[in-house]
């Protein structure tokens, strides 16, 4: 196949170029000599630089012609890669200012995974000179390839097929090994941000969230910048040094922490064939992991969907990627693959099914009202210890965990003070920063929850170095509901964590605070006493929702 730059190419070198397509490199070298001097030549005569993509059968699949100082591969899809494996095509090309190997050409080699790449150069009447040959090396090496250190194209002593043979079983087993000894998938995490500061605290909550998903972070890449690059959130050049990071260390995923518009998405897919995904669907897929009742496993399939349909429309090939594992649980593979108008019919379905169990919700919800039961909700960032807390305050066993996301179902439980007076109190999905919509929507039933409670329990991770920032991000997302005005006691958890100046200075920052460690039951007569004194003021007990 004839490809690049040949709008402007004379009939006769154009017939020359057609009768490379398909002929065969009869050698054992990387390349035989007639071809080689085939392509100076013709490189020669035109001024432009030519190519060829060799298979493994010694067949030229691909011929290219550039400009004076590059040439485009185009996007091999029929030669798609296996993990463990090399593409199976050497790329032979020449260099017309005598120039050894580039950065580009190394660029190449690593993220198309090709078997070898050779740069010929060429001497004043366009006879070769030299060529400049690297390959790739298994992932463990010190440097993504080697350079071959024959150089003479008249005398190749290589026998190639056989090397790149035993080169790509090396790849394979090493990879193998690699995977073998890691507990979970991997990923390399990308951000731009305004400032190191919002790096920083950035960086370190997208950590924690992988951690959530059971992905091991193998590396960071963030630049300092007024707003992303607008077609691959990063700037090209670093994005190449970023695929051939994961690359030559085996990561499963890159995942960002800006949102990837449709166009982003499939701009960075066609750039790399990694699985990629952004801090939404990271999320997501941890919502999709922990949703245990059924409506939750509906808000999450809902709001996956909603994600998912714009990048479909887009064609993005980043979405058959994923199934099977982070950013594609939930709807699965089938649905993942299904036209437009099939998941606009599933989300329908899926809005009718979440209505009816809305209006049994608010059945329940009349029945509890009338009882005249106060309602306390327990919100806070995710990880802040909510769970933990609530088990502490009831005694009994909700799920709890050290991992962002813990809990997303509403779990109420009931609390008894003197004289026989009852709280419900309820367990919430925890907050986070930039919560897109869509996923605010996938908890609407914890939301509408909020909105009945006549007390919130705000609780903050104290040994968390960005704890005001933690608070700051709840206040907001209190204020976008409508719920600022809602009684609230703000309670520090974790403070065994501290030392006695981080404790002070909490207590002196925050005077109307309570401050607990949820796994010391005796820290929590303070928070208890708090809460009966706002529910129930001096033995008088106040209005509360159900009676308002």
């Amino acid at each position: 196949m004839l490809y690049g730059y040949t709008e402007n190419l004379k009939a006769k070198f154009l017939k020359r170029f057609e009768k490379l397509d398909k002929r065969k490199s009869k050698s054992t070298a990387i390349i035989s000599n007639d071809l080689i001097k085939n392509i100076t030549s013709l490189s020669y005569e035109t001024g432009q630089q030519v190519g060829l993509l060799i298979d493994r059968n010694n067949t030229i699949q691909y011929v290219l012609v550039g400009t004076n100082k590059e040439v485009l591969i185009p996007k091999l899809h029929r030669f798609a890669l296996v993990p463990g494996k090399l593409r199976g095509l050497r790329l032979v090309h020449t260099h017309l200012y005598n120039e050894e190997l580039t950065d580009d050409d190394f660029t190449d080699l690593v993220l198309l995974r090709l078997d070898s790449v050779s740069a010929v150069t060429m001497d004043e009447n366009g006879n070769p000179l030299k060529m400049h040959s690297a390959h790739i090396m298994p992932p463990d090496a010190d440097k993504p390839y080697e350079v071959f250190t024959d150089k003479d194209p008249y005398d190749q002593k290589l026998d190639y097929l056989s090397f790149i043979k035993s080169l790509e079983e090396e790849v394979e087993s090493k990879t193998k090994q690699l995977h073998e000894t890691k507990l979970y998938e991997s990923a390399i995490l990308i951000g731009v941000y305004s400032n190191k500061y919002e790096a920083g605290e950035s960086m370190a909550e997208l950590r924690e969230l992988a951690a959530s998903a059971k992905i091991e972070v193998m590396d960071t890449f963030y630049q300092i910048k007024n707003k992303p690059n607008p077609k691959y959130i990063v700037g090209s050049g670093k994005l190449k040094e970023i695929v051939i990071k994961a690359l030559s260390s085996g990561v499963d995923y890159l995942i960002f922490d800006n949102q990837l518009s449709p166009a982003q998405s499939k701009a960075v897919a066609n750039f790399t064939e990694l699985k990629v995904i952004d801090r939404t669907q990271l999320i997501l897929d941890i919502f999709a992991a922990r949703a245990k009742s059924n409506e939750g496993k509906l808000r999450v399939e809902l709001a996956q969907l909603k994600h998912i349909l714009p990048k479909l429309s887009a064609r993005d090939d980043s979405l058959s990627r994923l199934t099977g594992g982070i950013g594609g649980r939930g709807p699965g593979e089938t649905k993942l693959e299904v036209d437009r108008r099939r998941i606009n019919d599933r989300i329908a379905f899926l809005n009718k099914k979440l209505k009816n169990i809305e209006k049994n919700r608010n059945v329940q919800k009349g029945k509890r009202l009338k009882n005249n039961l106060p309602i306390v909700s327990i919100i806070g960032y995710t990880n802040a210890g909510k769970s933990t807390l609530l088990n502490a305050l009831t005694k009994c066993d909700t799920y709890s965990d050290n991992l962002m996301f813990a809990t997303l179902d509403t779990s109420s439980k009931r609390i008894r003070f003197p004289r026989e007076r009852d709280v419900i109190i309820t367990d919430t999905v925890g907050f986070i920063r930039d919560l897109p919509a869509g996923l605010k929507g996938a908890f609407k039933s914890t939301l509408e929850e909020l909105d009945d409670s006549d007390l919130l329990l705000e609780v903050v991770d104290a040994s968390s170095y960005h704890y005001k920032q933690h608070i700051q991000s709840v206040s907001e997302i209190l204020n976008e509901l409508g719920l600022n005005e809602k009684r609230k006691i703000l309670v520090f958890n974790k403070i065994d964590k501290l030392s006695e100046d981080e404790i002070f200075e909490i207590e002196r920052e925050y005077p109307e605070a309570v401050l607990v460690s949820a796994i010391k039951k005796h820290s929590l007569d303070p928070l208890l006493k708090k809460i009966q004194s706002v529910l129930f003021q001096e033995g008088k007990e106040v209005l509360f929702s159900g009676q308002h």
